[in-house]
């Protein structure tokens, strides 16, 4: 017993919680209000590794192959970044973490939505750009590509880990998506790549859910975003097929308009969302241990 001890209080020492870990966060604090109107459905989120309080953000089905790089201390839109190459049929999630092929930071759009009838199922990534301009340009080739099938019709949730693995869930009318794993070593494949379901959420929702998710920076923490709640699993050893089977905690969450996006700040510190809609507030929940 006494070297169990030893051992937990060593891991608490190293900065690694215990396997019972309940984080908690302030309530919401609104930062400011997205200020450009051509962001009307936003419907992902995801915070730049490259750029200081940066949030990067897209429009939902109908919108053009754009993204939209706002500062995340007000909402004011910094960037707003054409994705050359790309088609946008569903755009539904945002994600940033490293490349995979290279050092570096990319951010990852997936062009998954039921809007389009499951029928798109293309995932783009791009290198994060060194600065950030009021327009600007960045093209997608055949290795930025990565086209693939499953059972799903509709996905609103991607998520990146610390290395560069990606990780979808379908959207599903009672909130228990299924949980896919697209290894990265997949991307520039000329064929389509089939992926099947490794779990399924233990969540229930009243709406169709999630509708959107993250991983944190240090890859142990995932938040999942239902349309009336965020969701919150622990998971120290990154094996999310098996963690997401278990019971999430439920965090604070302010009720949105249409909230479909929530991304983890850049250090894991707090998670913010988004929701569609004209000029959307933009609110942040900070960590309180």
């Amino acid at each position: 017993m006494a070297a169990i001890c030893v051992c937990l209080l060593a891991l608490l020492c190293l900065g690694f919680p215990a396997k019972g870990y309940t984080p908690h966060f302030h309530d919401y604090r609104k930062m400011g209000t997205v200020d450009n109107s051509a962001v009307d459905e936003a419907s992902g989120l995801a915070a730049s590794r490259a750029h200081r309080n940066v949030l990067y953000t897209h429009n939902d089905s109908g919108g053009h192959n754009l993204i939209y790089a706002i500062d995340a201390t007000s909402g004011h839109v910094i960037s707003t970044i054409t994705i050359s190459g790309a088609k946008s049929h569903d755009w539904e999630d945002i994600a940033c973490g490293p490349c995979p092929d290279k050092n570096g930071h990319c951010i990852y759009i997936a062009d998954t939505g039921g809007n389009y009838h499951g029928e798109a199922n293309v995932l783009y990534k791009v290198e994060e750009p060194d600065h950030l301009h009021h327009t600007q340009t960045i093209s997608v080739g055949h290795s930025d590509m990565l086209h693939f099938s499953w059972s799903e019709s509709n996905c609103e949730t991607i998520m990146v880990g610390k290395d560069a693995e990606i990780y979808l869930i379908s959207k599903v009318g009672n909130g228990r998506g299924k949980f896919f794993h697209i290894p990265k070593s997949n991307w520039g494949r000329s064929s389509t790549v089939h992926v099947s379901s490794s779990a399924t959420l233990d969540t229930y929702s009243s709406h169709n859910g999630p509708v959107g998710g993250d991983i944190s920076p240090n890859g142990h923490e995932v938040i999942i975003k239902m349309i009336d709640h965020v969701l919150f699993w622990y998971i120290p050893h990154e094996n999310y097929a098996e963690g997401l089977k278990r019971n999430p905690q439920t965090l604070p969450y302010h009720r949105e308009r249409q909230g479909e996006s929530v991304c983890w700040d850049s250090h894991g510190n707090g998670y913010y969302t988004l929701s569609e809609g004209s000029q959307p507030p933009l609110y942040y929940y900070e960590r309180l241990d």
